[in-house]
């Protein structure tokens, strides 16, 4: 996760994630929410660290799918309303101890061939698309230079045809 093909897409998963925490806890104290907004945030990016160090990457459902069953357990298990401003440190420290638990299953799953191939394919239509730019740029570098391309030494005309001044 550490360089995101397509930024729209992890934008949207963190405010999904955001707006989830939202309607979960803290669906009766919206200033409460703003307050904490940026603390939650930092939370709920603290696993892409995790996965960076490790050299993990992970598609955007994937990790939206990781910190949703994290809240999902929070809300079943756990006493959120407890915690009042100290939320978004008790999610910060539910999904730490969670990838303390299960980070070597997690790290055998994302490095598992079937990942590896996904990225491989995805790199490889990319690569094809950057040799298909490359192509139309050298087709554009070719044509600048045959239009600015001046015969060498000096120019015959025909005698038996007149310039036109």
């Amino acid at each position: 996760m550490s360089t995101p093909r397509d930024p729209a897409a992890l934008t949207a998963t963190l405010e999904a994630l955001l707006g989830a925490i939202r309607l979960r806890f803290y669906r009766h104290r919206p200033a409460d929410y703003q307050r904490d907004r940026r603390r939650l945030l930092h939370a709920v990016t603290w696993p892409a660290t995790w996965l960076e160090e490790r050299g993990l990457t992970c598609a955007p459902p994937r990790y939206h799918t990781l910190i949703e069953e994290r809240l999902q357990a929070i809300a079943a298990h756990g006493n959120p309303a407890a915690y009042g401003a100290y939320f978004p440190a008790y999610l910060l420290k539910c999904l730490q101890d969670w990838f303390d638990r299960h980070g070597d299953e997690l790290y055998s799953e994302l490095k598992h061939i079937r990942n590896a191939l996904d990225q491989l394919l995805a790199s490889a239509c990319f690569a094809e698309r950057v040799q298909q730019h490359a192509r139309q740029l050298d087709l554009l570098v070719s044509t600048h230079r045959l239009l600015a391309r001046r015969p060498s030494g000096p120019q015959h005309h025909a005698t038996d045809q007149l310039t036109l001044f």
